[in-house]
């Protein structure tokens, strides 16, 4: 792990003592992110964002909007979400800064924000095949399927562990939230199925598909730790005490319950 340029941590206890001027950076990024209606467009605004700010004010920032989430902010908590299920625009960013951010934030403190660096890693469990235990077809056909009208044979294509059948269902205009929360849910599955479903323009949207994607062992770490910030206070509470997902999580839910009280109610898409 490289040094960390003394510069870069001066400048992060000069933001932490003044959050206003955090909210300079802030502010602009999040009312960019709220005016654009497209998601592939919400994802440019933030890379964009990403890149326009230096290795200091970048960690600053992050720590800002998840401070607000915590304490319900709706436009933090939309926007917190969107960088959860769109890893990728942070994986985007060149290795090395990467690394450089993951050592700064590490060490000024800002534990949270480094893990979002260098923090995807796979929960400790079998690859599930890419099959469907309740069709015998080949996966081509499966996706085939699951574009059809046929509701009995898209009830059997919820169970599909193919991340290209899932992704073709999630597009069916003939799902519902109820099937994206099973599809959220199901387990042992694979982690790109549930990265299709995080990532999906509108089931990563709903409250409901975020919980059970939380809730869920089998989705990557890195998207379960961000939504992890998304849940209301009674589900936090109950995350906290289930034994199916990892230590980690647990401790996040009991650090984020421990913080500002967090909303206990919310609209289901929210």
């Amino acid at each position: 792990m490289p040094l960390v340029h003394p510069g870069v941590l001066e400048r992060l206890a000069a933001y932490r003592d003044d959050p206003a001027a955090v909210a300079l950076l802030l502010d602009p990024w999040i009312r960019r992110f709220r005016g654009v209606p497209d998601g592939a467009l919400r994802r440019t605004v933030l890379r964009e964002g990403l890149a326009a700010l230096d290795d200091a004010s970048l960690i600053a920032a992050l720590d800002q909007l998840d401070a607000r989430a915590q304490s319900g902010d709706g436009d933090s908590r939309w926007m917190l979400g969107e960088l959860a299920v769109n890893p990728g625009v942070l994986q985007d960013l060149d290795y090395d800064r990467r690394v450089d951010l993951y050592a700064a934030a590490r060490d000024a403190g800002y534990r949270e924000v480094a893990a979002r660096f260098l923090g995807d890693r796979r929960p400790p469990i079998a690859k599930a095949p890419e099959d469907n235990p309740h069709l015998d077809l080949a996966p081509g056909v499966r996706t085939s399927a699951a574009r059809a009208r046929d509701r009995l044979l898209l009830d059997r294509l919820l169970h599909d562990r193919d991340p290209r059948v899932i992704r073709a269902l999630l597009d069916n205009p003939r799902v519902v939230e109820r099937d994206a929360v099973a599809i959220a849910a199901l387990r042992p599955t694979a982690p790109e199925v549930l990265e299709a479903v995080a990532t999906h323009p509108r089931w990563s949207r709903s409250y409901r598909v975020k919980k059970a994607l939380v809730f869920n062992p089998c989705t990557p770490t890195s998207i379960a730790r961000s939504l992890v910030r998304t849940l209301l206070r009674q589900d936090l509470l109950a995350l906290r005490d289930t034994g199916a997902v990892s230590v980690e999580l647990r401790a996040d839910a009991n650090l984020l319950l421990s913080g500002p009280t967090p909303p206990t109610s919310s609209s289901p898409t929210s």
